[in-house]
């Protein structure tokens, strides 16, 4: 066999490969799709629980299967957010960390950076890595429409409720008292 052959044939193979797995794929995300819709059941617009565990095992057979298919990283975004509103917060950073790692010209990487941070601030509780997080989203987006939310969310963290409400309700009043005294300043 010659070198001309050789790569024919290689050619031959690898679109036969690529044509014979396409049916494969596209079963499996209907398949996907499928159970997706079972998911919200009666109309709520809270996910089933019981069926989550499932759609997250086909997410992720998805992607082993296909790791370059562009609904990969799709399927990782949807996965961390059932996860993290199934309470099942470190599953969710771990999806979010092989889209960060593996897909970098999705498009909503952006959104995953900032939802790292906001599961670490919001659920997790832990401050160093969430600011961390919050601080790595910044670095990397400083324009994204997000970007005010994240500094917003490290200058308050730590802080409960009770603290946050205090504070905006002092700079408020603050901000009321200097525009009292501005008018008082122009009567006279």
């Amino acid at each position: 066999m010659n070198m001309k052959t050789l790569k024919i044939s290689t050619i031959l193979l690898v679109t036969l490969f690529i044509i014979s797995c396409t049916p494969a794929r596209d079963k499996m995300a209907k398949q996907i799709t499928e159970q997706e819709k079972g998911l919200f059941t009666n109309g709520s617009p809270i996910p089933d629980k019981t069926k989550i565990s499932d759609v997250i095992d086909l997410y992720k057979q998805y992607v082993s299967n296909y790791p370059k298919d562009s609904l990969s990283p799709i399927y990782l975004y949807s996965g961390a957010n059932l996860l993290m509103n199934n309470g099942q917060y470190e599953e969710a950073i771990k999806f979010i960390d092989q889209i960060t790692k593996d897909y970098t010209n999705f498009k909503k990487l952006p959104e995953a950076y900032f939802l790292k941070a906001f599961i670490y601030d919001n659920y997790i509780k832990n401050i160093m890595k969430a600011r961390d997080a919050y601080t790595e989203f910044l670095q990397k987006y400083p324009k994204h429409d997000l970007a005010g939310d994240a500094q917003i969310s490290i200058g308050n963290l730590g802080k409960t409720p009770d603290q946050i409400v205090k504070e905006f309700d002092k700079k408020a009043q603050s901000k009321s008292d200097s525009t009292n005294s501005v008018a008082t300043t122009k009567k006279k």
